[in-house]
């Protein structure tokens, strides 16, 4: 009983220099901190971790120290810092590993006296993503993840927190809707896990796969007053935070945290509107959360900036807020509305959204999206014949038709595409990725058409304007070789810069271009650039042809060029894209919407006229491909007993009386079709 006495009253003067426990959990392969407080009047004092029972044998595992005065320092997977004014020094241990979990002391050297100790426990599991994988296997499990959810440790570390937003939020949306309260309040629950306490001022912004956010915590030394502003790419947040600190002894923090997907599933079928009119979710879903705030009253009410994602003209804008099962808009009202974003004034904070209230009366009429359907179709159906003529005919060696074939294929597939995106448009949307996708292609595609189109207006104009020095056995214009990598090269870095500057812009509600932060203009601005280029050529072309007419002696050839050329002219500079000027006032107007289709839908159409139909060259092998694949011809054909055909001709004799020129013209024709096929 002697024996154990000294080491019993070791044990207690030691503990006497021991503060109280620091629990702290960390998970395998992550990261955990280890926050030390400290009294005043030790700030410029060495500081260290220990592992193991220090304050019995001593610092002998001391994997980390500062010297005095010193308040950073690094020794392999640990650091240190010291932050005097708060009076913390904070130890992160990265890579962590089982081995880690230990007891490990905060300690204070004290030169000459005992030192000060504060006991820490750390605790390694691991990653609770996999765990949550493991117990709740099945992926609609969404019960057995909302209760996993909320056994989770009080705080967790970032790259926890979002694999877990993403495993719970990429859950099939049929299976949330059915919980999205709960659903709810278990991510406000994994958001507020990112909170520590701070003396200072913290921020902290984050982003998953499903989510987007930003983190302020203020502590008692913070010098902040007035309104703090909180920002995503989807919403912004201007709200009191010093004023709430007030209330809550000096510290506070509050998350904002938008959903990328989460109005699918709360969509506005929760929102009960007048009978007769139809809502619809115009923005992100997003929360706003107190974490650790005893007092949650606003001083003021906050300021939420919410993006729309579709657009609201004629149409009433509604700020709400979700209450257990429905979106009601007690509380919030709308301060500033424009075409692209909406300001709501709320006094509480919850989770929050726009609506807008359509009345059936200003929607898409159906008789127009049925319309829009017949003229594309149509409209395909000629491009298809054009593409085909472009690559199948004989043209004059002279010509170039690598323009015209290009815009045809990416007028093609642009109209395609948009036809069956617009077709299965409610099977696309739930599939963000694919929408953004396709949206992406759609995009390069259109690009390409209007790209294609300039090329072909440039070349016209080389060609006329060299119209007096160009040979008959010459080619006028730009070699392919030019034109391909500018046909596709120039829509490829509008769209890459486009990407680089906001990849979100793509994937709106109707797989197109989002028009919130002017991400439209990367569309506009090259169209209306392209159009008013167009516009300067015409003139130019105009003029060069009346300068060379003026100049032309024959009357033959002043007939030739003025109805070839300027018809030419004039139907280019519609082909172009004079059309797509009456897309800027097709909303106001259903006469004037229901034209821009027709004229848009029907761009190949007028370029089969003009190229094709319009063309006595192909012309000519329409004839041609005619006389060999129909099924009776005029000719007067009999198979032989060789296999040999005779094709019998009547000729006029010279003595005769004279043919008229339709006929001789026939006969000769006739002939020389004849010739071919033998040589066939």
């Amino acid at each position: 009983m002697h024996i154990y006495f000294p080491i019993i009253f070791t044990l207690l003067l030691g503990l006497c220099f021991v503060e109280s426990v620091i629990k702290v959990t960390g998970y395998v392969g992550g990261s955990a901190e280890i926050r030390c407080p400290y009294d005043g009047g030790y700030e410029g004092y060495s500081k260290y971790l220990c592992k193991g029972d220090c304050p019995l044998i001593g610092s002998s595992k001391v994997p980390i120290q500062t010297t005095a005065g010193q308040t950073t320092t690094t020794s392999g997977r640990f650091s240190l810092h010291d932050d005097i004014k708060a009076r913390v020094f904070t130890v992160t241990i990265t890579g962590l590993t089982a081995r880690d979990a230990d007891k490990y002391w905060c300690g204070v050297e004290i030169s000459g006296q005992k030192d000060l100790y504060t006991e820490v426990r750390l605790h390694i599991t691991e990653d609770p993503t996999i765990k949550l994988r493991e117990e709740c296997k099945e992926k609609a499990d969404v019960d057995c993840m909302l209760k996993f959810i909320n056994k989770t440790a009080p705080t967790l570390p970032l790259k926890v927190v979002s694999s877990l937003l993403d495993v719970l939020l990429e859950a099939p949306a049929e299976s949330l809707v059915s919980r999205g309260e709960a659903v709810l309040q278990s991510t406000e629950t994994l958001v507020s896990k990112l909170v520590k306490p701070t003396r200072n001022t913290t921020s902290r912004h984050f982003r998953t796969n499903t989510t987007e956010g930003e983190v302020l915590s203020i502590g008692p030394d913070a010098l902040l007053t007035g309104v703090r502003r909180l920002g995503t790419a989807k919403a912004n947040l201007d709200i009191d935070l010093p004023g709430i600190a007030g209330n809550n002894n000096g510290s506070a923090s509050v998350v904002l945290l938008v959903y990328n997907s989460m109005q699918k599933v709360l969509n506005a079928s929760f929102f009960k509107t007048e009978t007769n009119q139809r809502a619809a979710t115009m923005s992100s879903v997003m929360s706003v959360v107190l974490p650790n705030a005893a007092n949650k009253t606003l001083p003021n009410p906050v300021n939420l900036t919410i993006y729309h994602n579709r657009s609201a003209s004629n149409a009433e804008v509604v700020c709400v807020y979700w209450n257990v099962n429905e979106w009601i808009k007690n509380g919030c009202n709308v301060s500033a509305t424009n075409s692209t974003h909406t300001v709501c004034s709320c006094d509480h904070l919850s989770t929050f959204a726009l609506i807008v209230s359509i009345d059936p009366m200003l929607e898409s009429d159906p008789v127009v999206e049925i319309l829009n359907t017949i003229f594309m179709l149509i409209g395909l159906v000629f491009l298809t014949l054009a593409v085909m003529t472009f690559v199948l005919c004989r043209w004059n060696p002279r010509v170039s038709n690598v323009a015209r074939l290009n815009l045809c294929v990416c007028l093609l597939l642009a109209h395609a595409l948009f036809l069956l995106t617009q077709c299965f448009l409610g099977r696309i949307t739930v599939h963000e990725a694919l929408c953004k996708t396709l949206a992406g292609v759609l995009h390069f595609l259109f690009l390409c058409s209007f790209v294609w189109m300039s090329i072909e207006a440039v070349m016209l104009f080389l060609s006329v304007r060299k119209l007096r020095q160009v040979k008959p056995s010459e080619r006028a214009g730009l070699h392919w070789k030019v034109t391909l990598p500018i046909g596709y090269g120039i829509p490829l870095l509008i769209m890459g810069v486009s990407a680089g500057v906001w990849s979100d812009g793509y994937g709106s509600e109707k797989c197109w271009l989002r028009e919130e932060r002017g991400f439209i203009w990367s569309f506009r601005g090259p169209v209306f650039f392209i159009l008013a280029g167009n516009i300067m050529l015409f003139i130019i072309i105009l003029i060069t042809i009346y300068g060379t007419l003026k100049e032309v002696r024959s009357d033959v050839s002043k007939v030739k060029y003025t109805k070839v050329l300027a018809f030419k002219v004039m139907a280019q500079c519609m082909v172009l894209g004079c059309p797509w000027v009456l897309g800027i006032f097709s909303t106001y107007s259903p006469f004037l919407e229901v034209l821009f289709l027709f004229l848009t839908s029907q761009q190949g159409t007028a370029i089969f006229l003009i190229h094709c139909l319009l063309n006595t060259e192909v012309r000519r092998q329409y004839r041609t491909w005619w006389q060999k694949f129909r099924p009776y011809g005029h000719l007067a054909a009999s198979s032989t007993g060789s296999g040999t055909t005779s094709v019998s001709v009547t000729l006029q004799p010279q003595n005769a009386t004279t043919l008229p020129p339709a006929h001789n013209a026939t006969a000769q024709w006739t002939v020389t079709q004849d010739r071919e096929d033998k040589r066939d």
